[in-house]
């Protein structure tokens, strides 16, 4: 299943999206996450089976450890 984000964020640069993406997909649920820092979107492949609720729970809180006040919102 495709989920896709719109980041909010003042500070994300290309080395925290990186940061980002890597932890990402160390998660079981998430098999592929493409964070572009300059369109301000995350596109991710995950589980069919996986709770949306719980992704975008899991995301916003990798995101704030790596880059706090980033967040992200389903489009």
């Amino acid at each position: 299943m495709k989920l896709k984000y719109k980041v909010k964020s003042e500070n994300l640069c290309a080395n925290c999206a990186s940061k980002i993406e890597e932890a990402l997909v160390k998660e079981d649920s998430i098999d592929k996450a493409r964070l572009s820092f300059m369109t301000e979107k995350l596109k991710l492949e995950v589980n069919d089976n996986a709770d949306i609720d719980q992704i975008t729970k899991l995301i916003n809180q990798i995101a704030d450890k790596i880059e706090p006040g980033t967040s992200f919102i389903a489009i």
